[in-house]
């Protein structure tokens, strides 16, 4: 079988913060917090932080 490659820029972190996850959806910073609280995108608890995936925001969004 074939590896698939990924496209993904290596300078673009795979996990991003709240801040930048309402950047990209044009949404506060609590809506993004109750996305990941739900577990509607995929994220983890980094201390008192959450770090989201990019790519799942992306799927969430609708925008990949």
């Amino acid at each position: 079988m074939a590896q698939q490659m990924t496209t993904r820029n290596p300078r673009e972190p795979e996990l991003i913060s709240i801040r930048e996850a309402a950047r990209m959806l044009n949404v506060s910073t609590r809506t993004v917090n109750r996305l990941c609280l739900e577990g509607r995108v995929k994220a983890v608890r980094v201390g008192y932080q959450w770090r989201i995936n990019r790519r799942a925001l992306r799927e969430y969004a609708g925008l990949d």
